[in-house]
């Protein structure tokens, strides 16, 4: 009966132990899963160089607001004849001549509606700058995300290869107990694997430094390492049927740089058309009040600057030359971008055919082989370098295999926003 009891007292304690385990692997917290996309969404949300750039489009809005005001009215006051000699003797009510007068400059030629105009178009450059900002953003989140996700796959591979190698070395450690094999072949096994822990210590510290540089190129405030990424779904995008032509045509409508620099010229544009405006004189109009002695009487005039010698040539000048170096940054900024959607097409189709030329044919060919190699060691048909080597092999095509398929997606990645879009595909 006491044995019964203890019986029952063991199988409840541990049905307790299972109970509180599976409720703490319930309690831990999931670890997430990132998407490019999901990457550029955050980087577009927060970063600190975007809220810079906005900062940038209130001050240029600030400045619209008030470009077109007319300038502020002059008050004078003035007084003449003061003096403390000669005869007769000074008396202010008499001898004084006192002045309170306004003057109000009218500005010609149109000069308050080309500051609205020049005002106007700073606003555009800034918000375009904000979206260029985005764009460089989220290439860095790309060039860092592939970083990152190849450093998570090559760890992968290396812990399934381990795997493998902890079967290896169970099973050379048993067949030493046993007496079948001898013991330099345990020690050898054990050094690989020894060696291939020694890599997984140097892949996972890779891995977080990559993780960590991803999220400091988004711009995420807590860097917490709790995700592994996902690798972006681009077998059969669009953008592999696209003709070359055709995507040239879609990135100079769609690329910022080009729609930044165009909305930069016709500011420039406006800014020439101002400096043109303000070498036209503006009149001044004065009218007030004037007493003379015992007199009160009223004053007017009006005042013209004549432009004999000063017409604004400078401003003129340096104008003009900014709409024509704007013009010429905006011819080859255009031949750069059809030139880079070029070579990005073409990494991506090179890529497309290595991947075809290695296939799943040659994953299969390196299992086979050692397939082969560790049916053959196990029945001392061969020896334990070939094995090793051909481990070793199919490592390497692993290795070659998935950074082929990856550097594939991450450039279809990579040429859709260098023709412009804003997804993937």
């Amino acid at each position: 009966m006491g044995t019964g009891w203890v019986g029952r007292i063991g199988l409840v304690g541990a049905l307790w132990v299972s109970f509180l385990m599976v409720g703490t692997a319930w309690g831990q917290t999931e670890e997430r899963v990132l998407t490019l996309e999901e990457c550029w969404v955050r980087a577009g949300e927060g970063h600190p160089l975007l809220a810079a750039a906005q900062q940038r489009v209130e001050g240029a809005a600030e400045f619209r607001q008030y470009a077109g005001v007319r300038p502020n009215p002059t008050l004078t006051v003035q007084t003449e004849n003061w003096r403390a000699w000669q005869r007769p003797p000074f008396l202010f009510q008499n001898d004084i001549e006192f002045f309170v007068y306004g003057t109000q400059r009218w500005e010609t030629a149109g000069k308050s509606g080309r500051r609205r105009e020049v005002a106007e178009r700073g606003v555009e450059v800034a918000e375009r700058e904000v979206e260029l900002v985005r764009r460089q953003v989220w290439r860095e989140v790309t060039r860092r995300y592939r970083l990152a996700l190849e450093a998570q796959r090559m760890l992968e591979i290396e812990r399934e290869n381990q795997r493998d190698l902890a079967e290896l070395v169970a099973w050379t450690k048993t067949r030493f107990e046993e007496g079948y094999l001898a013991e330099w072949e345990l020690i050898r096994v054990r050094l690989e694997e020894q060696t291939l822990r020694q890599q997984i210590l140097l892949e996972e510290q890779g891995y977080d430094q990559a993780r960590l540089a991803l999220l400091q190129a988004i711009g995420e405030p807590a860097l917490r390492l709790d995700f592994r990424l996902r690798e972006p779904a681009l077998e059969g995008s669009p953008l592999l049927s696209v003709p070359l032509e055709d995507l040239k045509k879609e990135s100079i409508t769609q690329r910022i740089e080009l729609s930044r620099l165009r909305t930069r010229l016709e500011m420039e544009q406006s800014h020439l058309r101002l400096q043109q405006a303000n070498a036209r004189p503006d009149w001044e109009f004065s009218a007030g009040y004037k007493r003379t002695g015992i007199f009160n009487t009223l004053i007017g005039y009006v005042s013209v600057p004549l432009p004999f010698f000063q017409r604004n040539q400078g401003e003129i000048g340096r104008a003009a030359a900014a709409v024509n170096a704007t013009e010429y940054e905006l011819l080859a900024q255009t031949r750069f971008i059809e030139a880079e959607v070029e070579a990005g097409q073409r990494a991506v189709k090179r890529l497309e055919e290595r991947q075809r030329e290695m296939d799943q044919d040659l994953l299969r060919q390196a299992d086979e082989s050692r397939a082969i190699a560790l049916t053959a060691y196990r029945e001392g048909a061969a020896d334990l370098y070939k094995l090793l080597e051909a481990q070793r092999a199919r490592n390497e095509v692993r290795r070659l295999y998935q950074r082929t398929r990856l550097d594939l997606q991450m450039a279809l990645a990579e040429l859709a926003l260098i023709v412009g879009r804003k997804e993937l595909r």
